[in-house]
């Protein structure tokens, strides 16, 4: 109806067409976006006719929005022991095996790829000009046959996508503009063995390597099958029984979001000694035949607690990442059967703690007496937040100032013990210290400690009628600096004016069951240059051994938590070591 078309029509359609054309190879340079003065960028520069590439830049697409392709995923691995990835990627085709376990976690496998020369030998040899032509430009390079390459992509995945009749792969879909990338993403969705298009993410794959990256950030979004759990070990309060005990540090359902990382923290406690134990991670309840997802081995002081964090990256990928520093080495294997049929039949209570100390209160070096007291209050306030009620601990002090021979301001004549504190819950004995002071003194010979002695043996000889010490641990914990004065003249040691014996109180207690410990500066420096300051040490060395015979603390060296943790009567354990860290403290 209207005629021929015009020579001016001809030169505005093929200017249109023209404009058209160079619009597509910019959008498709944008794509590809080499660096400037790269030699890919020169290169791409000569293909576009010699228009730079970042000249009228075009967006590369939108992000895409979420699809909830993870779910669909999800249900898609359910009951398979094996799915392939495929993936079109701008550096090749690449098939990425995913394992299933037997919980259910897709772990990916070995990844076999395709250049795209290889499939496709008509694409430029040059990696951006061959990027280029994916992304669907064409310049002045000679034009990829469409047709050809849908074919060529197709008879790949008839070679590479042998699969089982009523198998499932599941295709990555390429990023948004890759015009290529399309075209064979399209061709791979008729194959029959592609089930499931789903999206690695959002960003273009460009500058990333393909397979196994992308394949690992889907199976990072897809929900946890099953709970994650720490194995730890729970002692029955009545019984004894040792039972295992899951904890979940990540529930079944949790999805994260792409490079998400999320953390759970945990306290566990240690065994009776100071141990390594094992802390396995799970995919499901304790029980054999429930798969290990990760298998650490961590320092843990006896009945100490130790706060622990992990961190969940995706399904089955689990870490510990504090306390950084921590971990053995090599990563420790063990047999989970085995290591449920390791844990102890039972854990045997310690018998009750009974705590006597006696307290040096004087002295000439002021500071050093009340660095003492000090350390007595807060072994009595250790023990009180142990055992608050004294169900299990009960604890008693005797503190003592020097003989009425160096009376002070604060020790008067006859006043030479504090009243003592006797086999009470801890909580009492830190109430009855906040009143304890100390005295300076005069002297730093001798202290009235023999006294102090006599006493607490005449009081714990009052211990109640049926009282067994079989049943409970008894510590006498000297606490001091000068040595007990003796019965008689020693040399220029000055005698007890009472006459008292500390050996022989020592030996009462011994008798009563009493483990001796003391706690006391360790003799220091060169002899003394005169005999009589050398007797004096001589005889001061003698007592502290006989004092300190099973055990000597020294301040500076033990801390009051070292000390409470050296009281602390041991537990027993029937059958073997327990190999796992304790979800409750030992009490």
């Amino acid at each position: 109806m209207l005629g021929a078309a015009t020579a001016r029509d001809l030169a505005a359609a093929e200017a249109a067409l023209g404009a058209a054309r160079h619009a597509w190879d910019l959008r498709a340079a944008a794509l590809v976006a080499p660096g400037p003065e790269t030699d890919g960028h020169h290169r791409l520069t000569a293909a576009l006719g010699g228009t730079p590439p970042g000249d009228g830049h075009v967006p590369a697409g939108a992000p895409r929005e979420e699809t909830g392709d993870s779910t669909r995923v999800q249900a898609l691995l359910a009951g398979r022991a094996q799915v392939p990835f495929l993936e079109c990627a701008p550096d090749g085709l690449h098939l990425t095996q995913v394992q299933i376990t037997r919980a259910g976690i897709p772990v990916p496998g070995d990844t076999s790829s395709t250049p795209w020369r290889s499939v496709v030998p008509a694409l430029d040899g040059d990696p951006t000009l061959r990027r280029f032509q994916l992304a669907g430009g064409v310049g002045t390079l000679p034009p990829v046959d469409r047709h050809a390459f849908d074919e060529a992509v197709r008879a790949w995945l008839a070679e590479n996508l042998r699969t089982a009749p009523g198998a499932t792969a599941v295709l990555l879909r390429s990023a948004p503009g890759w015009e290529l990338l399309r075209r064979a993403g399209a061709v791979a969705v008729q194959n029959p063995a592609v089930r499931l298009a789903a999206d690695g993410d959002g960003a273009a794959p460009e500058g990333r390597p393909g397979g196994a990256v992308r394949v690992r950030r889907l199976l990072r979004t897809l929900p946890l099958s099953a709970d994650h759990t720490l194995l730890l070990a729970r002692v029955d309060p009545h019984t004894g029984a040792v039972r295992p005990h899951s904890h979940v540090l990540f529930p079944a359902g949790l999805v994260l979001r792409p490079d998400e990382t999320v953390t759970a923290e945990v306290t566990v406690y240690g065994g009776p000694t100071d141990s390594t134990p094992l802390l396995p991670v799970l995919a499901g309840p304790p029980a054999p035949g429930t798969p290990a997802l990760a298998l650490r081995q961590l320092k843990v002081r006896a009945l100490e607690p130790e706060r622990l964090t992990f961190a969940l990256r995706g399904p089955g990928e689990v870490e510990l990442v504090a306390p950084a520093g921590e971990r053995t080495p090599e990563e420790p294997t063990a047999d989970f059967s085995r290591l449920l049929a390791a844990l102890p039949r039972r854990m045997v209570r310690p018998p009750a703690l009974e705590l006597l100390l006696t307290v040096d209160l004087g002295g000439a070096d002021r500071a050093e007496t009340e660095e003492r007291l000090t350390f007595v209050r807060e072994v009595a306030a250790l023990l009180a937040r142990k055992d608050p009620a004294g169900a299990t601990v009960r604890a008693g002090a005797v503190g003592h100032y020097d003989h009425t021979d160096y009376e002070t301001a604060w020790a008067k004549a006859g006043l030479l013990l504090r009243a003592p504190v006797v086999a009470r819950p801890p909580a009492e004995l830190l109430a009855a210290l906040a009143t304890w002071s100390p005295a300076p003194g005069r002297q730093d010979t001798v202290s009235s400690l023999e006294d102090a002695l006599h006493e607490a043996a005449v009081l714990t000889a009052r211990r109640p009628v049926g009282a067994d010490s079989d049943e409970t641990c008894r510590v006498l914990l000297v606490v001091g600096g000068r040595p007990p004065a003796p019965a008689r003249q020693h040399g220029v040691v000055p005698a007890c004016p009472r006459g008292t014996d500390w050996r022989t109180a020592l030996g009462r207690l011994r008798a009563g069951g009493f483990r001796l410990l003391a706690r006391t500066h360790p003799a220091t420096g060169p002899p003394a240059p005169d005999a009589a300051a050398r007797q004096a040490g001589r005889y001061a060395a003698e007592a502290w051994r006989a004092l300190g015979a099973d055990g000597v603390f020294r301040p500076g060296a033990d801390s009051p938590q070292d000390v409470v943790r050296a009281l602390d009567p041991p537990w027993r354990h029937e059958g073997p070591a327990c190999p796992l860290a304790f979800a409750a403290p030992l009490r």
